[in-house]
């Protein structure tokens, strides 16, 4: 992780979308270092047998162990594999509310400010005597904070995760994602 930082920090000196393919090649340096890993991610087997998620301790099967119960049985529903889908469709709705209004927020305090001001003119941020490596590593962390609790949801959903889930296309994708959407936009609009 240090390591990372170390060589992430003249990354951020990188303007414009020039920032981007940089922050591309970095991505792929660690997806390559995590997919080698064995001891850490499996490598190219991944993680497996993840925990599905449950509703407070009840989970979504047919059948409990001995002593405990399950969703249905506990509301007197009739099982239905569709009750963990619904679930975690609500539950990710909610998250992505919570996100959303999280970010919102941010965007109204001063290091929300400062990342306009960032995003509109680099040149001047300097000029007024803002650090801009300094917000540059606000915004990505942040990002990467956000990320890592959607990346929790995906492992749970999927039951097993590897890094040739996340290959290079997906992070072109999500690139192309923030050009055409726009960069400052959180629905697309401008």
């Amino acid at each position: 992780f240090a390591v990372g930082l170390l060589l992430g920090f003249p990354a951020l000196r990188v303007r414009t979308h020039y920032l981007a393919f940089v922050t591309l090649a970095f991505s792929t340096l660690i997806w390559l270092v995590l997919r080698n890993e064995q001891w850490l991610t499996g490598g190219v087997f991944g993680i497996s047998n993840i925990p599905r998620p449950s509703f407070f301790g009840l989970e979504f099967t047919r059948s409990a162990p001995e002593g405990s119960q399950t969703f249905a049985s506990f509301f007197g529903l009739e099982f239905s594999a569709m009750h963990r889908l619904i679930f975690l469709y609500y539950l990710i709705l909610v998250l992505a509310l919570l996100t959303h209004a999280f970010v919102s927020r941010l965007r109204k305090l001063p290091v929300g400010r400062a990342w306009e001001a960032l995003r509109e003119d680099e040149i001047a941020c300097q000029a007024m005597g803002m650090n801009t490596t300094n917000i540059k590593l606000s915004a990505f962390a942040i990002g990467a904070m956000l990320g890592g609790f959607a990346g929790v949801f995906f492992a749970a959903r999927q039951g097993f995760i590897s890094p040739e889930s996340f290959v290079f296309t997906e992070s072109a994708i999500i690139l192309a994602i923030v050009v055409l959407g726009g960069m400052g936009s959180q629905m697309g609009v401008v």
